[in-house]
């Protein structure tokens, strides 16, 4: 499963804790609560005079703001004994004893008034508050047992209002001091969750029996419900902090995506409760930490969701209980699983739309502060690496200079050296240098007569290994390289590789990400070499070394007065030129040597459309190649307009005014030819 995980789990798990802390679910704060309400229940007790108790969401400090639980107050009959078995002694007490049959459901019991002179069951005796039961039993019913008064009846609860937020459920129960038989095997099996002494105080905190029937029995009226609420409570204040945020971030799921589409009863907070008690006892203790709190409650769905399609929800204590019986069924069951699997499909994303207690936009807005901090120290290593492969540039054509009469091998041996200072702390950099590298050897293979297989071919494997640097600067010198060999299928299916990539997240370095290209580092945890290798599209620069290599129209701006840099910040005695611009360049160079007329134009127009309506940091070099295009065209009028521009936009230092002379003189010579 971990190779599915998505790579943004963590990152978004640990703000997604922090925001659960900013709600009321701080564990200082959790404690203060579930003290209040241990004060509560000694006060309660003190003025009702009977032993009353708080459980669920209240009492377990699983609800905040948003969720507006209800108290529930419990209260056990005083003077009252329930037991499992004919007892051997006499007694005072109202004694009652649990009795079950084939038809009894898993989970519920019947109860049965035993004579306090006899100690035997009492038979065929019908009064108020007793009935006969399929068998001819005489049994307690459950019906208006204990009711409080002014209130409202609710099952088996009766509903006190406090306030428009705030209300009592009143449930009166019977207490039961030994551990159920019905819950015989819970703890006697090996299990990672919880452990033995937890399931020794558990077992020690016997069960209640709550007046309420099972939904679907034709004796419900006659049924009490098995609760192990006291042992419930222990187990969710035993929760770690992952745990416990797990179990209420599936309670505000359940109140926020579920309750509006599949109603109110299709899934409860004692399912989600039942949900995380079976995940922790499947899975290590390491695994609920802060940073896998998305991965812990996806864990927690899928299990739901496996609940739903099998329409079967086991009760921790009493597995053969189903819970959903009643429940989830027909088109509640279709509804809820869909649900379920459509934000498991999601991948965590669902929390950004969280309203419950503003946890989608306190989310979002700590994911877009952190999203700013990823993406500023990324753009800063994207422009820092950018300037370290113009310096390795510069470095290169020092030494080039430095060994211009030695032999290629030793010349090789030197700028690797030198090279790999600056690359022992980056891979991609090391991508940018065997481009680099390749592009000089292939520019010293060209320059010769007789050209050496073998230094050619390793040529082409450093730029064929520089392709990985960033997407377009290593794949255009690739490209370049094969156009200077004449193989034109292989440039075009480089160029074409390129093409496809600028269609997904892809972004000059001078421009802004796309936003698209931005929630790909906080998703993926990109560092700045990962998001330049599949993101950046870096300018090409070309050394006065790589000059068999690159267009003739760029050789001219190597040989520019030093100050050139000031004006267009390409380093001196180089020539770089926007990525995009190069592309197309090289398509129309491509298509034109290989005849594809129509192929051609379409790549001109495109190197028009970049040049005049895109932002470029390289103007002046993409107004000189487009020139030469129109030159090749023939167009010279539409040339000379384009040199002037260039021209407009930098008088000096500009290659344009030595291409106005060339063009003059193309065209003096046409018109001669034509005359």
């Amino acid at each position: 499963m971990e190779g599915n995980i998505p790579a943004y789990y963590s990152n978004v798990s640990n703000r997604l804790f922090n925001v659960l802390d900013k709600v009321g679910l701080r564990e200082d704060i959790r404690w203060k609560r579930i003290n209040t309400m241990l004060h509560t229940e000694e006060i309660e007790s003190m003025v009702s005079k009977v032993p009353c108790h708080i459980f669920g969401s209240q009492a377990e400090a699983t609800t905040t703001q948003g969720l507006q639980s209800d108290i529930d107050m419990l209260a056990c009959l005083p003077d009252t004994d329930v037991l499992q078995s004919i007892p051997s002694f006499e007694t005072s007490k109202l004694t009652y004893i649990m009795v079950s049959d084939a038809s009894t459901p898993p989970g519920y019991v019947k109860l049965q008034i035993l004579d306090r002179d006899s100690s035997l069951p009492l038979l065929d005796v019908q009064s108020e508050g007793r009935s006969l039961d399929s068998f001819g039993r005489s049994v307690l019913c459950n019906r208006n047992f204990g009711s409080w008064s002014d209130t409202e009846r609710h099952g088996p609860a009766d509903k006190k209002i406090i306030d428009r937020s705030l209300s009592i459920d009143h449930v009166v129960a019977l207490r039961v001091r030994f551990w159920p038989c019905r819950a015989s095997h819970w703890g006697n099996r090996l299990y990672n969750y919880p452990s033995q002494e937890n399931i020794v105080l558990i077992k020690q905190t016997g069960a209640l029996l709550v007046p309420v029937g099972h939904p679907l029995s034709p004796e419900s009226h006659l049924e009490w419900r098995i609760s192990i609420s006291y042992g419930e409570k222990l187990l969710v204040w035993q929760f770690n902090s992952t745990q416990y945020k797990c179990y209420v971030l599936l309670k505000m799921i359940k109140k926020h995506f579920v309750q509006p589409i599949c109603g109110e009863k299709a899934l409860s907070s004692y399912h989600c409760k039942t949900c995380v008690f079976y995940a922790l006892q499947s899975t290590p203790s390491s695994l609920w930490q802060p940073d896998n709190m998305l991965l812990c409650v996806e864990l927690c769905l899928r299990t739901l969701c496996q609940w739903v399609q099998i329409g079967y929800c086991p009760n921790y204590f009493i597995p053969e209980e189903n819970m959903f019986h009643g429940k989830v069924y027909g088109h509640i069951q279709v509804q809820l699983l869909a649900v379920l699997q459509d934000l498991l499909r999601q991948e965590g994303k669902y929390f950004l739309r969280l309203s419950c207690d503003g946890i989608g936009q306190r989310l979002t807005r700590l994911c877009q502060i952190s999203l700013l901090d990823s993406v500023n120290q990324v753009k800063d290593g994207v422009e820092s690496m950018a300037f370290a492969v113009l310096t390795l540039n510069l470095e290169i054509e020092v030494a080039r200079k430095m060994f211009a009469c030695q032999d290629l091998d030793n010349k090789i041996s030197f700028l690797t050296k030198i090279c790999c200072t600056h690359t022992t702390t980056d891979p991609v950099l090391k991508m940018f240098f065997s481009s680099i590298l390749g592009s000089n050897l292939a520019s010293q293979c060209l320059a010769q007569d007789v050209i050496n297989q073998e230094r050619l071919n390793i040529a082409h494997e450093l730029l064929a290994l520089g392709c990985l640097s960033d997407v377009t600067s290593g794949r255009l010198k690739l490209a370049a390289f094969y156009l200077m060999q004449d193989k034109f299928v292989m440039a075009e299916n480089v160029l074409h590789q390129i093409q496809e990539k600028y269609t997904y997240l892809v972004t000059d370095y001078n421009m802004y990400p796309r936003e698209e290209a931005l929630c790909k580092i906080l998703e993926n945890n990109l560092s700045a070499s990962e998001f330049v290798r599949q993101y950046v599209a870096y300018p090409v620069s070309f050394c006065q070394s790589e000059i068999h290599c690159m267009p003739k129209a760029l050789i001219m701006k190597m040989f520019l007065s030093r100050r050139s840099h000031i004006i267009d910040n390409c380093p001196p005695q180089c020539a770089c030129v926007d990525p995009k611009v190069f592309l197309h360049y090289l398509k129309y160079q491509c298509y034109l040597r290989q005849g594809k007329a129509s192929h051609k134009m379409a790549a001109l127009d495109n190197m028009m459309r970049v040049v005049f309506y895109e932002g470029l940091k390289y103007r002046d070099s993409a107004l000189n190649l487009l020139a030469c295009c129109l030159m090749q065209e023939d167009m010279y009028i539409n040339a000379w307009k384009v040199f002037c521009i260039s021209i407009r936009l930098h008088s000096e230092h500009n290659a344009a005014i030595w291409q106005i002379a060339f063009l003059i003189n193309d065209a003096f010579l046409l018109l001669r030819y034509r005359q």
